[in-house]
């Protein structure tokens, strides 16, 4: 059963189909769609690692409101979401999974606005070096697979946020993207899972 909850400090779901709950001025309310059997969709942010990453997502685009941004693993679209409500000028989703491309999509068309999330398949690196923020909220295997290509999806100075992976794993990430070309500016702790934000040096 689906239930209203914050899964960011300013950021609050609540099921679809229910009113909006009230929220605080600067705060933001998104919709969910509960599955066919009435639980909730793979990815609804109650996952610690969503969490981290919705938290800084919310935060940094708060602070720079017209970004690119590219969510890689996007699975039911919540970080693409947020970003879109905190005025990201540009967003693309990504999934290898098209049940949750699909389940994406869906979801950002519960919302009433009027910049697009581009949802697919694609690479990360696809478009090039054009995302001022790439977030990829997966496992460490694939973290460690992706690295060039998550490197090569941001313009100079572009922040990468990733999580998926628990704390005794950051030292070997950290210098895994270090040694691909960025600097890391902070950690971040839920639990026992971790986040990263890493620059781009370039």
């Amino acid at each position: 059963m689906l239930s209203t909850y914050n899964i960011a400090p300013r950021v609050t779901v609540y099921p679809s189909g229910s009113a909006p709950p009230p929220v605080g001025e600067g705060w933001i309310a998104l919709a969910q769609l509960p599955r066919a059997d009435g639980s909730a969709v793979f990815g609804d942010g109650s996952h610690a690692t969503t969490r981290l990453c919705a938290t800084a997502v919310d935060m940094l685009c708060r602070r720079c409101p017209s970004q690119a941004v590219l969510d890689v693993g996007t699975g039911t679209g919540i970080l693409a979401r947020i970003a879109r409500a905190r005025g990201a000028r540009r967003i693309v989703g990504t999934d290898i999974d098209p049940v949750a491309v699909s389940c994406a999509q869906a979801h950002a068309e519960l919302d009433d606005h009027r910049v697009e999330i581009q949802f697919g398949r694609e690479a990360p690196d696809h478009w090039g070096a054009c995302f001022d923020l790439v977030v990829a909220n997966i496992l460490e295997a694939p973290l460690q697979n992706l690295a060039p290509a998550l490197c090569r999806a941001l313009v100079p100075g572009g922040v990468l946020l990733i999580s998926g992976f628990t704390r005794p794993q950051i030292p070997a990430l950290r210098v895994l993207y270090e040694n691909a070309g960025l600097t890391c500016l902070d950690h971040f702790s839920l639990d026992e899972w971790a986040a990263l934000k890493l620059a781009s040096n370039q």
